[in-house]
């Protein structure tokens, strides 16, 4: 029985929450450079733009894949 792969899905989830963590702060980013307040803006709506963001930037997605690789999060590729 292969034990190594029974948490295998775990690496794929933490490579879509390191994207939208990196997104939520492009979108901060963002208001701040608009001169907009961030705390002035619901999380809901900056949660929306982030996603938006990431399916719109797959690369969003290849660079968290590459730090959770850097974080041991996901198995090496070989």
């Amino acid at each position: 029985m292969a034990q190594a792969n029974s948490f295998s899905h775990l690496g794929a989830a933490a490579i879509k929450v390191l994207a939208k963590q990196a997104a939520i702060q492009l979108v901060k980013c963002e208001l701040q450079r608009q001169g907009i307040r961030v705390h002035s803006v619901p999380m809901r709506d900056i949660h929306i733009r982030a996603c938006a963001l990431v399916d719109e930037h797959p690369e969003l997605i290849a660079q968290a894949a590459e730090r959770a690789q850097r974080l041991g999060l996901t198995e090496r590729k070989s």
